[in-house]
């Protein structure tokens, strides 16, 4: 490795410092597009760089828009949970398009919520410039791949699939939904809302069926593909008796924000 490289990567690893991190220690291979080695610090380690050196901070997600075949999302980087809305460090975009033939592609609004908050990160400084997988050949690269050092390198592993904010989603409320359901609660009309979001998982909110109005037969899943705005409707303007409706619809609506 040449001497210019060597203290690129001290100056690298001197940014956002957190004692006891080390964050060449989470990076995994890539092969670059003419065969080299690359290297990527997956978003959620990225995430957890920032929250151990800022544990007031927050990311926002927004979605800017959202259609049948792709999403832009808007992340941006409060360096505080209190700071105004225009105090950010950092904003960034990504689109993803969606592909019916792998599952990243089919999950295209999630991919693209991820891409935005790494790169929303990485302007922040807590990334290590790498590009994003799938992105290396892409003109318009998020990050410029770097070399690592041989020591660093050493304890990298094998490239390996991210797990999916979706997933991680799912994963956690539905050890809260068996939680509370093993004390005999199930989702029921005669629930308040506040009861049914407490019990009511989010796969369960977007399988959830829209029984009257002129959606009616769709799921709330289909429906904030198709008219994502018209959720809004359920949350602010609804007025009647189906507690479900407005209760997964006010699931859905938060997990986008």
């Amino acid at each position: 490795m040449n001497e210019a490289m060597t203290s690129n990567m001290t100056v690298i690893n001197s940014l956002n410092k957190v004692e006891g991190f080390e964050p060449a220690v989470f990076l995994r291979r890539l092969a670059g597009e003419n065969g080299e080695e690359q290297f990527y610090l997956d978003v959620k380690y990225r995430k957890l760089w920032f929250r151990l050196l800022h544990p007031e901070g927050k990311i926002t997600k927004r979605i800017i828009r959202l259609e049948n075949d792709f999403a832009i999302i808007e992340s941006k980087v409060y360096l505080h949970r209190n700071d105004p809305e225009d105090a950010y460090v950092s904003c960034a975009f990504a689109q993803r398009w969606r592909k019916d033939e792998d599952a990243y592609g089919l999950k295209y609004v999630e991919t693209a919520e991820t891409a935005a908050v790494g790169r929303a990160l990485a302007d922040a400084g807590f990334g290590i410039q790498f590009s994003e997988p799938g992105e290396e050949r892409d003109a318009s690269l998020v990050d410029a791949p770097v070399t690592i050092p041989e020591a660093a390198s050493a304890s990298i592993p094998d490239e390996a699939d991210e797990e999916l904010p979706e997933e991680k989603a799912i994963e956690k409320e539905n050890t809260v939904q068996k939680a509370t359901r093993a004390k005999g609660k199930e989702p029921d009309e005669s629930m308040s809302v506040e009861e049914l979001m407490r019990v009511m998982s989010l796969k369960e909110a977007k399988n959830y069926v829209i029984p009257i109005g002129a959606y009616k037969g769709k799921t709330l899943g289909e429906l904030c593909v198709e008219k994502p705005g018209a959720i809004n409707w359920y949350v602010d303007s609804y007025n009647g008796n189906k507690n479900m409706l407005r209760a997964a619809a006010k699931i859905l609506l938060a997990a986008a924000q």
